[in-house]
């Protein structure tokens, strides 16, 4: 009791010493050690604030001898006298490490922090450490300006340099963000700016007064202060940046020290290890900050940003584990021991500082010495397909050391693809339309390595350590931007304009990827190459460079298939197309009896590369394994019953639900006939292929709304379906699946598709060049626009498209506010890109999605990747070609009489010769409902192609029809042939004479009239 009154009396004087409106040297000195032991257990705020505001002023009278007497001395003065020099230094450090807690708790209110900030600045600044004035000259102690300049240094580094700064940093960094985001109570929002400004102010003292190697305070400790406290806190440089001497002395200390501390630093990971993932993103954000508009090595800041991607992004995974427990607002999941609970504005904020590497400036700036790379000073290219390996011309090591720089830049901007994947697209985009660039990298890779010509990659590919060779990233990220490049761009930029490429350029291109990705599927004859999964890129470009010789034929013969060159280790796999056997059938049983045995390569080679195999091998796999997948005859049977007059919507009421085992089985189909009565039917197929070839037809009429036509009357899902009611995409699932029962049951189907629709069915990315199928005024108004050599803001374009749906108009922006964009000449590319996609891809995503799914689910999406766009087209609907008649001859089944030497049959098969090529489809379509032979000749039809004997009469026993026909008996003639397309049948009158026979089967076949049901 009686300590606490004497603490509260002590107290009591305390307070009328400091009300004085004057003070002594020693009155500050004498209150400024009572308050230090006084508060050694508990700060006292208020007098704090008081003590820091007297101590701020810094005037203090000497209190000496008379000579000195009127003297103003500094509080620094206590610090070179003899007899307060320790204590003065104990008593500073106290009020400052007090004075750090306060400022670093975090209070909405920052103005209550003035005096405290005001006095940190002001004791912690060494710079403020000089006097010309002392108490008392004798008891000065020698060289006091030094002396007074390294005890600054030493409170820096006892005080400040041992405090943690960045939590209380990221704090208020959070709450501007927010207050920012609001775009409310500006003042407060001002207040705390300041507060964060003199904070980050204060934690560049160390560095700027730190000496190489010091006692006092060294360049490495001042270093690692800065980036552990300040340059760790997200997004401080875009906050502070409006204080122009902050921010320039942060350029100075950070570019020229901090960056190539952490670049050169033989511990590089232990200073990675203080700062964590997070902690390396955000130091990583404000660096590039600072780096943008500065004079800065552009090659340092690369490896600066690949180094610590490298390590920041092991701290991240996209999927939850126990070793990603936390949440993270970014990347989904973490292991940081801190920063994840950051709201997503703050590390918005991080991603918009990292994203100066992906402006246009600094690319232009950094990929310059590529896009004018002079391949004359190197050597000339050849061709490595068709040249052997020839060294290059020596050209010294100032190609190597370019070569490094193209692989650093390029292995960065893997890295930030990889790691910042919601803008992975927006980075490619950036790269792919760097004018010139792609064909310069091209023809800059083509010089790499000994003998150049793209060796290096292809050596690479044959090792399981592919990963290793260092220029790998480059081929990566050339492959994904071309192909986005490629989506762009339309027949003249190729072989018009040959830019980017020309066809001889796309020629060695995908001779290359031909090669390269070949030999990275067959890594592995167990687990699937991670490389092949990693260089999915270099596929789709090989596959958008296939897709155009499909269109335009530029590429030599033969010039897709390598099956020849796979290696030893797949002996019966090659053997399939070497077989001296020439029998088709004979090689896919023993490639199927090969892929039965487990092995996954051919697998991968037919699924993935399927345009290196011949197509009569790979139509013949297919049909093999389409009809091992379905089962037994007995198992699965399904009836439906369906009424002639809404085949659709009876089909899809009873079927759209049901499992995929029914649709892989038997399904049966009974029909109710226009008076209500169940028809008979021969159950051998007949009535179920008049049941899918009938729907079919219902689906794909335009006046139905589900599908539209293009104006060369292919068909595609309609994006104005909806008139169908909510049901409406079901229905579109429906049909895919019908279209797939059609496939597995080898029913052609009279339906041309679209071939954007197909590519999709594949798995292919369709854009520009596809829209001209589509739209041919959109098309040719986006290649107007694309090849504008003016302003083409002049045209007066934004990022929005109008539709008009049923008399409606309908705006659509391609864009988050597309329609504030203005379309000018810097985005006029990005503008096609989005109209082109917004047109083929998004107005009938539901639609396509759903007919897709419902297809795979019938008809395993494995092995219609075996074709391409226009052979899937076929497999679908047949050969758009003339018919061997040969081949139809001798697949045709006869009944009720006739045999292949009765003499109608002669005389029919001798019209059918005659035929012209649309005479002929006119027959296929009067017989079989489809104008087009089925794919790999008339051994596929089922039902085979029939012809049955009907009399001229309109009646008769079949007997005596046959007898007379036989002895050219018969006299009435008016009766026409007519057909059966659910069972591909011809009912053929015994007609006595051939002219008779060619009249009348030329008019059914031409008139389509004749038509009955069996």
């Amino acid at each position: 009791m009686a300590a606490q009154q004497a603490t509260e009396q002590i107290w009591k004087e305390w307070d009328e010493l400091i009300s004085k409106s004057e003070l002594s040297i020693l009155d500050a000195y004498q209150i400024t050690g009572l308050y230090c032991r006084l508060t050694k257990a508990k700060a006292q705020p208020d007098r704090l604030k008081q003590l820091v505001k007297r101590l701020v002023n810094n005037k203090f009278s000497s209190g000496g001898s008379s000579d000195t007497a009127a003297a103003v001395v500094p509080f620094y003065a206590l610090l070179v006298d003899m007899r307060y020099i320790e204590k003065t230094r104990e008593y500073l450090e106290t009020l400052i490490n007090q004075c750090l807690t306060q400022c670093a708790t975090f209070n909405n209110d920052t103005k209550s922090f003035g005096p405290e900030l005001q006095f940190l600045l002001q004791y912690l600044n060494p710079k403020t450490y000089q006097t010309k004035h002392f108490i008392d000259t004798n008891h000065v102690i020698d060289l006091s300006q030094s002396i007074l300049q390294s005890i600054a240094q030493c409170t820096l580094k006892s005080t400040l340099c041992q405090f943690d700064l960045r939590n209380c940093l990221v704090k208020y960094v959070e709450h501007i963000t927010k207050l920012q985001e609001r775009k409310t109570d500006t003042q407060r929002l001002s207040a705390m700016i300041l507060w964060l400004t003199s904070m980050t102010r204060l934690t560049l003292y160390p560095i700027e007064h730190a000496e190489l190697t010091s006692d006092s305070l060294d360049m490495a400790t001042a270093s690692i202060f800065l980036w552990t406290n300040t340059l760790a806190v997200p997004g401080i440089i875009s906050i502070v940046s409006s204080t122009k001497m902050i921010i320039d002395s942060l350029k100075k200390w950070v570019l020229g020290a901090v960056a190539p501390f952490l670049l050169y630093s033989t511990n590089k990971k232990a200073c990675m290890e203080k700062l964590d993932g997070n902690g390396c993103l955000f130091l990583l954000g404000n660096i590039i900050d600072l780096w943008n508009g500065s004079d800065g090595d552009r090659t340092e800041l690369v490896e600066l940003v690949t180094s610590f991607l490298q390590y920041s992004k092991t701290y991240f995974s996209d999927k939850q584990s126990s070793s990603f427990p936390h949440y993270h607002p970014l990347f989904k999941w973490s292991k940081a021991t801190w920063g994840n609970s950051l709201s997503f504005a703050v590390f918005d904020r991080v991603v918009k500082q990292i994203g100066y590497l992906w402006t246009r400036p600094f690319m232009d700036e950094l990929f310059h010495d590529i896009v004018h790379f002079n391949i004359s000073t190197h050597s000339s290219f050849k061709n490595v397909f068709k040249r052997g390996k020839q060294p290059l011309p020596n050209s010294g090591g100032e190609f190597a050391l370019f070569s490094v720089e193209v692989e650093s830049i390029f292995s960065m901007y893997s890295l930030l693809i990889d790691t910042f994947a919601s803008h992975s697209n927006k980075i490619l985009y950036k790269i792919a339309f760097t004018t010139n660039l792609m064909p310069q990298l091209w023809q800059v890779m083509n010089q790499f390595g000994p003998t150049g010509n793209m060796q290096i990659y292809l050596d690479a590919s044959k090792r399981n350590d592919i990963e290793k060779e260092p220029l790998l990233q480059v081929l990566k990220v050339f492959c994904q931007a071309c192909s986005i490049l490629f989506l762009t761009l339309d027949d003249s930029d190729i072989f018009k304009y040959q830019k980017p490429f020309s066809p001889k350029d796309l020629i060695q291109i995908s001779a290359f990827l031909n090669s390269f990705y070949f030999s990275l599927i067959q890594q592995s004859a167990t687990e699937f190459p991670s490389a092949a999964i990693s260089f999915k890129a270099a596929r789709q470009l090989l596959l958008q460079i296939y897709d155009l010789d499909l269109h335009h034929s530029f590429c030599p013969p033969n010039h897709w298939l390598l099956v020849s060159a796979m290696p030893s280790k797949l002996k019966a796999f090659t053997s399939l197309f070497q077989s001296k056997k020439k029998d088709a059938n004979a090689s896919a049983a023993l490639f199927l009896a090969n892929f039965n045995q487990g092995g996954p390569v051919p697998l991968r080679i037919l699924q993935l590369m399927s345009h290196t195999v011949p197509f009569d091998v790979r139509l013949k796999i297919f049909r093999d394994r389409i009809n091992l997948e379905q089962p037994p005859s007995f198992e699965n049977n399904h009836l439906i019953t369906v009424k002639r007059g809404q085949v659709l919507l009876d089909g899809y009421q009873q079927l759209s639900s049901l499992p995929t085992s029914v649709w892989k089985g038997k399904i049966r189909v009974n029909f109710i006939n226009e008076l209500g009565m169940e028809e008979a039917g021969i159950d051998r197929g007949g009535p179920f292929k008049e049941f899918i070839t009938t729907l079919i037809s219902e689906a794909f009429k335009p006046n139905y709304g589900l599908f539209e036509a293009t104006s060369q009357n292919s068909f595609y899902p309609s994006p104005s379906s909806a008139v169908h009611g909510k049901n409406h995409i079901q229905l579109f699932e429906f049909i895919g699946k019908a279209i797939g029962k059609a496939v597995c049951e080898g029913i052609l189907l009279d339906v041309q598709f679209a071939s954007f629709l197909l590519a999709k069915l594949l798995g292919r990315n369709v854009f520009l060049e596809e829209l001209k199928e589509l739209d041919e005024d959109v098309w040719k108004n986006l290649i107007y626009v694309k090849n504008y050599e003016g302003d083409v803001e002049v045209l007066g374009l934004t990022f929005e498209v109008d539709e008009d749906v049923f008399g409606k108009i309908e705006s659509h922006e391609l864009k988050y506010r597309g329609k504030h964009v203005p379309v000018v000449n810097s985005n006029r590319i990005e503008y096609v890109y989005l109209m082109a996609d917004y047109k083929l891809n998004q107005r009938a995503k539901n639609q396509t999605n759903a007919f897709i799914q419902g297809f795979k689910t019938v008809v395993s999406e494995s092995w219609i990747r075996l074709f391409s766009p226009p052979e899937l087209q076929r497999v679908l609907a047949g050969e758009d070609k003339d018919f061997d008649v040969l081949d139809i001859r001798k697949h045709t089944v006869y009944e009720d009489g006739y045999f292949d030497e009765h003499p109608v049959i002669r005389s029919f098969w001798q019209i059918v010769e005659q035929f012209t090529f649309e005479e002929k489809k006119a027959l296929l379509k009067f017989v079989t409902g489809c104008p087009k032979p089925p794919l790999g000749g008339f051994s596929y039809l089922q039902p085979p192609f029939t012809i049955r004997m009907v009399s001229t009469e309109l009646d008769g026993p079949a007997s005596i029809r046959m007898i007379k026909s036989v002895l050219k008996m018969n006299t009435k003639s008016g009766r026409l042939p007519t057909s059966s397309t659910c069972f591909n049948l011809l009912k053929l009158p015994a007609y006595t004479r051939k002219a008779q026979l060619k009249e009348k089967l030329s008019y059914s076949i031409n008139s389509n009239t004749g038509f009955e049901l069996s």
